[in-house]
């Protein structure tokens, strides 16, 4: 039946954060005159999926975001009376939902040297606390400088509190 409410009825928001796990090690090839052994270049290769999948995620989630905004614009429309034509059911039961699809990337990173130096690290489970500790933060500078993220934040009335002394509208 047209209209019937769904569980999509009680969300709101949707925020989806995409990870982009690829790295891009320099490889110096080039530098050398043997060529890469096959392990070498299986290990490179596998990289390529992982972006093209990560950056295909994203395109699609905005695809999705826009498509929903559209076809709420139409149904919201003085224009548009829901009992003109059943075969309109997708611009009915357009979801009131705001998506927001977040892209974190090394490639966001604004250093050239701390973007070189992230990625060239190996894709491990064990890293030196340093390198830990540079990706949490570029991880949290990515996030917090993202559109999407900033958008989320202004629509929701939210801010980022940086010091908790600032917290509650007081002076540090």
């Amino acid at each position: 039946m047209l209209g019937q409410p769904t569980p999509l009825d009680k969300v709101r928001r949707m925020v989806i954060v995409v990870v982009n796990s690829l790295s891009s090690p320099r490889t110096r090839w080039d530098e050398s005159e043997d060529p890469p052994n096959s392990v070498q270049i299986m290990l490179q290769a596998t990289g390529v999926p992982i972006d093209r999948y990560s950056f295909e995620s994203v395109e699609l989630l905005r695809d999705i975001t826009n498509r929903w905004q559209t076809l709420r614009r139409i149904r919201d429309s003085a224009a548009f009376t829901k009992e003109k034509d059943e075969s309109l059911k997708e611009v009915i039961n357009a979801p009131d939902i705001d998506l927001y699809a977040i892209d974190v990337s090394f490639a966001e990173v604004k250093d050239p040297s701390e973007r070189d130096y992230l990625n060239n690290l190996p894709t491990s489970f064990t890293l030196p606390d340093e390198a830990v500790d540079r990706l949490r933060a570029a991880g949290g500078s990515i996030l917090l400088a993202s559109p999407e993220f900033q958008r989320l934040l202004k629509d929701v009335g939210a801010r980022i509190v940086t010091d908790p002394k600032t917290a509650n509208g007081a002076s540090p």
